[in-house]
């Protein structure tokens, strides 16, 4: 079985082809989305509601609290797990999601070091924070050139994460990334939901403003009242910290509006970026109603 991953930049409607696919082959839906993991953050990070969630099984929704962290390596082993669970059940697993990182892992299978060392990382930060982490870029260039080479001093988190690899896999990271590569155990068929620059900022504009609408600065209120805070790797979801100033009385609407349109126009910008790397993709464009029976088409072929 050849399994479809569904995926655009965001607001080209990959939910609601996702959907209409599902129903038509007695699918369920694997969200491939780094932020739709988490509980209580539903309007910015544009979940499928609860119609639609009702509509069609859905997986990796809601599964995480907010002060969680997940990872690709995470969604990786859940993904390939779920859809064992959905084919063993007689039925299709659809992938659908904008983070490219996640659709990419699933084609070409993740690196799976040892576990991260926090007290080697603390004390690389540590260092850093006091000497320079130009000295410690310096001191990785010494054991693997290669991957130091590939990376600015500035790049803290790939600085530390190179000289953790090197400590615990006794090896460099182009050694280790051979060594520790797990492949997938599935065939995936990628199907790009595409559009112009124009109607595609246009309606991240309009999308962004409907949230609003939709009681996102509530949403982020019972966030910070519960005890999450934008230190939370749940609040890099583009918007969240934002309107958490908001919330606060740090910033005043219009500002913030802007701010988050912009950041969104950016994302997209670069979720096309991505997309253009991958291979063997099958375009389609936004809004055209004959997306469902192409892509029906494609899968019938399979």
């Amino acid at each position: 079985m050849i399994i479809p991953i569904i995926t655009g930049a965001t607001g080209t409607g990959k939910t609601a082809l996702a959907i209409e696919l599902a129903s038509r082959f007695n699918a369920e839906i694997i969200s491939a989305d780094a932020y739709q993991v988490y509980r209580g953050m539903d309007i910015g990070t544009a979940k499928p509601s609860k119609e639609e969630l009702a509509a069609v099984p859905h997986h990796l929704i809601d599964i995480l609290d907010p002060d969680k962290t997940y990872s690709a390596g995470d969604f990786f082993e859940h993904a390939e797990n779920i859809a064992d669970d959905i084919i063993s059940r007689g039925k299709l697993p659809v992938i659908a999601g904008g983070t490219g990182l996640y659709a990419e892992t699933l084609i070409k299978g993740i690196f799976c070091a040892p576990e991260r060392d926090d007290a080697l990382r603390a004390a690389l930060e540590e260092e850093g924070q006091a000497h320079g982490f130009e000295l410690l870029h310096e001191r990785l260039r010494q054991i693997d050139s290669e991957f130091a080479a590939s990376i600015p001093p500035s790049d803290k988190t790939r600085i530390i994460r190179g000289l953790e690899i090197n400590s615990l896999c006794r090896m460099n990271v182009r050694e280790a990334q051979k060594v520790f590569h797990v492949h997938p155990r599935h065939k995936y068929s990628v199907f790009l939901i595409a559009d112009e620059r124009e109607r595609m900022y246009a309606r991240i504009n309009e999308r962004v403003v409907k949230m609003f609408e939709a009681g996102w600065a509530d949403e982020v209120e019972d966030l910070l009242a519960c005890g999450y805070n934008e230190n939370m790797q749940s609040f890099k979801a583009i918007g969240y910290r934002e309107t958490a100033a908001l919330v606060r009385k740090e910033a005043e609407f219009a500002s913030v509006l802007a701010t988050i349109q912009q950041k969104t126009r950016n994302f997209a910008k670069r979720q096309v970026t991505w997309f253009k790397h991958m291979e063997g993709l099958t375009e389609l464009r936004a809004s055209d109603p004959t997306n469902i029976d192409r892509l029906s088409a494609c899968l019938r072929d399979y």
